[in-house]
């Protein structure tokens, strides 16, 4: 069954970010990040099922050979993100900031298709980067390497590979950071009504 929050986390977090009230709700922030990277993986990896049948180029692992895992990992997108953010403490700041980074990256390289061979990959590397740019005391590659199951020599690749596609654009305006909040916000919603909706039939 479905539940909902009479006080949204990102009300609580918006407060928080720019008026130094109470900490957020973390774990909301996280599945409510997670909820969206996951409906996009869902779509990109159908497009790459299609490509495979029609005997072109596997879409979901297209892009940058950085980020393209060997086979998908067996841990869900929302318990990797609270493993990052229990394990290096980053602030839930950076969750938000690491789902922008990953927006402008697919705009600036539309062929960078985010699917389940190159997520995890790619936010742990967007996490890091923006604890590095907002955090006052950020953990280091190698920690963050170690938290994410990835070598460390992977994770610099990654890391400048990041920021060229970025083109080192990695500041977040109050205006963005409220506007992405509120899409992320409306996205949990819509997914929690949908899940909801279907919570008595047994979808195939």
């Amino acid at each position: 069954m479905s539940h909902y929050r009479s006080i949204s986390p990102f009300t609580t977090w918006r407060r928080w970010m720019w008026q130094d009230a109470d900490a957020p709700d973390a774990q909301g922030v996280a599945l409510a990040v997670a909820n969206a990277l996951e409906k996009l993986v869902t779509r990109n990896d159908l497009v790459a099922a299609d490509s495979e049948q029609s005997g072109g180029q596997d879409a979901a692992g297209r892009g940058t050979a950085a980020f393209c895992g060997p086979r998908r990992p067996g841990i869900s997108i929302e318990n990797y993100i609270e493993r990052i953010h229990s394990y290096a403490l980053c602030s839930p700041a950076c969750l938000v900031a690491a789902f922008v980074y990953l927006d402008r990256a697919v705009h600036r390289r539309p062929d960078l298709l985010v699917g389940s061979l190159n997520v995890h990959r790619l936010l742990l590397t967007a996490v890091m980067i923006a604890s590095k740019f907002f955090d006052t005391m950020p953990q280091n590659n190698a920690f963050y390497a170690k938290v994410g199951g990835v070598s460390n020599a992977d994770l610099n690749k990654m890391e400048v590979e990041l920021l060229f596609l970025l083109d080192f654009g990695i500041n977040v305006t109050s205006l963005e950071f409220e506007s992405y909040c509120s899409y992320l916000e409306k996205e949990m919603v819509a997914s929690n009504h949908r899940k909801g909706a279907g919570s008595d039939v047994d979808l195939l």
